[in-house]
């Protein structure tokens, strides 16, 4: 069972990314999270069904349509998952919410983060350097406190040779959740906005 995950500033109709949009809500997958896939028995009810697909009707689907996915085909069926709202995770993660006001609206991570791993760059799946892991408890608290508490705003656009940091957050069901965070405008996928003294964690770590 795949996960959904979105990727704020990269969606668009042109986008090779799987997205789905749901009452506003942006979701988007990644093919290769390093952590387990989701098994039926971690789904809940059945939450809503894709009505078109771009990938069937590139004209009569256009990016942003409610209902509207990339290439999951019309009619596929997305369910929730235990333990997580909906606005954050369906067999999906969600990265855009207009009603979100601070992370903790858009991550529904307190108290479920059980590891951090940070790189330089984004993964490539081609033999490169290793994610370092935040290894203080401290640290991993105090990161996932700065996504929850930090304002939210519309996402910035960002071009690819942009610097960034990738971020893999092992959750505590085993799952993984991967974001970039760009360091120049001090903002996670998706809008949220995160002190100076995130960036300070992760540039330690990377520095060693």
């Amino acid at each position: 069972m795949a996960l959904l995950v979105s990727l704020a500033t990269v969606a668009h109709a042109t986008t090779l990314f799987d997205f789905v949009t749901l009452d506003r809500i942006d979701y988007i997958r990644w093919a290769d999270e390093p952590g387990r896939l989701l098994v039926r028995e971690d789904l809940g009810p059945e939450f809503a069904t894709i009505e078109c697909s771009l990938g069937e009707d590139l004209l009569g689907c256009p990016y942003g349509v409610d209902g509207g996915a990339a290439f999951m085909p019309a009619g596929t069926r997305m369910y929730s998952v235990r333990g997580y709202r909906t606005e954050f995770r369906l067999a999906a993660v969600s990265w855009r919410n207009p009603r979100a006001k601070v992370g903790a609206d858009l991550y529904d991570i307190a108290g479920k983060v059980s590891g951090i791993d940070v790189q330089r760059g984004e993964p490539t799946g081609a033999a490169g350097a290793a994610p370092t892991s935040i290894t203080s408890r401290q640290d991993r608290e105090t990161l996932v406190d700065m996504i929850l508490r930090g304002p939210v705003r519309r996402p910035l656009a960002h071009a690819a040779g942009e610097a960034r940091y990738w971020l893999t957050l092992r959750l505590a069901d085993g799952t993984t959740l991967g974001r970039p965070f760009f360091p120049e405008t001090s903002e996670l996928l998706g809008g949220v906005v995160v002190p100076a003294g995130f960036r300070a964690i992760l540039e330690r770590y990377l520095d060693d």
